[in-house]
């Protein structure tokens, strides 16, 4: 079959295209309503700074390019490593010299004026400016971009990356810490959420509703991907490879009795196998807590090893960053403090356990 056909399969059940390939289609994002009002208020309004983090495949980039697809931003996929790459992305795009300045005027825009050279052109117009994988980038370099921003007049700059950029870079960077307006954690979709988004992508390829998923097979897709996007797209296309090779018509739960799908829980499983002693029993605390602080997980677990509570604390708090960074434990606000519960997708293999 050419590369450019639609697979037979596809057009016998009324799609025009697989609808699961993993690619980011802002326009079919779904959840998050609340979150991204209170974004776009906050860009439309001026606001300086905004903070968007969340787990791996929770949506952070889709997010951006809903954004970059209402507005007209700088989006940066990836953080300057380097200062000195401020200036060679601004020539590149909001500061690209027109014809008569590339011959009449010379460039000498650097990092120590790129602000006045924005402003000299823009004149305080709103600029957007999006950087994924906040986490990425060196704190030295995230210093200089609040710099910049601070001084470029109608500027918003927002940033996305995983939860442990709060610990990595803004607990070193109070000034950009003070400065953000609006800080949204992003959770996992709900049921509902989940099949809105299998219905969306079907019907894209223009499809009708679910089929051919039953509704049970769309419940233990939420179930086993806990709800991440990412994970269900992953998943319905795993399946949907799997009616091919079947040539059937209905995709219904006896699909999850094939070993390459639960070899994707046993993935989750060995790591469940792998944590420290100390790993697996803050998670056994947390999997019979409605969420928990770190406070209260010191209270619960065993501290003897530890030369004061105080320590225990910290102790606490930095295997908290490493589960989180794994996608093993989630977090929300509370109050003043966070309080710590295993993320959806750990915890239904810790049921299926």
């Amino acid at each position: 079959m050419k590369a450019h056909e639609v697979n037979p399969w596809y057009l016998k059940i009324g799609w025009t295209k697989n609808p699961f390939i993993l690619d980011i289609q802002p326009e079919l994002m779904v959840g998050h309503k609340d979150d991204v009002g209170r974004i776009v208020k906050n860009i439309d309004e001026s606001q300086k700074y905004v903070l968007i983090t969340g787990p791996t495949g929770c949506g952070k980039t889709t997010l951006l390019k809903y954004l970059s697809h209402k507005y007209s931003p700088l989006y940066l996929p990836k953080p300057p490593r380097a200062q000195d790459e401020f200036v060679s992305i601004f020539r590149a795009t909001i500061l690209r010299p027109s014809v008569l300045e590339r011959i009449f005027r010379r460039d000498r825009t650097t990092v120590y004026n790129l602000a006045e050279e924005i402003n000299r052109k823009h004149k305080g117009n709103p600029l957007l400016f999006l950087v994924d994988e906040a986490h990425e980038t060196d704190v030295h370099v995230l210093e200089w971009l609040r710099a910049i921003t601070d001084q470029i007049e109608g500027a918003t700059l927002v940033l996305a990356g995983l939860p442990v950029f709060k610990e990595t870079h803004l607990s070193k960077l109070e000034t950009l810490k003070q400065r953000i307006t609006l800080e949204i954690e992003l959770g996992t979709l709900n049921k509902d959420e989940t099949i809105d988004l299998v219905r969306k992508r079907i019907e894209n390829a223009h499809g009708h509703n679910l089929e051919p998923f039953t509704y049970d097979t769309i419940n233990e897709i939420y179930k086993r991907s806990g709800g991440f996007p990412r994970e269900v797209i992953k998943l319905c296309n795993h399946l949907v490879h799997q009616a091919i090779e079947r040539n059937s018509e209905i995709i219904d739960v006896s699909y999850f009795e094939d070993k390459e799908i639960i070899d994707e829980i046993i993935d989750t499983k060995e790591i469940l196998s792998s944590l420290t002693d100390k790993q697996a029993e803050i998670v056994e605390i947390m999997s019979k807590s409605n969420g928990v602080t770190p406070s209260e997980l010191v209270e619960k677990m065993n501290i003897s090893d530890y030369k004061s509570k105080v320590h225990a604390l910290r102790a606490v708090n930095n295997i908290l960053k490493r589960l989180e960074s794994g996608d093993l434990v989630s977090r929300q606000k509370k109050g003043r403090s966070y309080k710590y519960d295993v993320s959806v997708k750990l915890k239904s293999v810790l049921i299926d356990a």
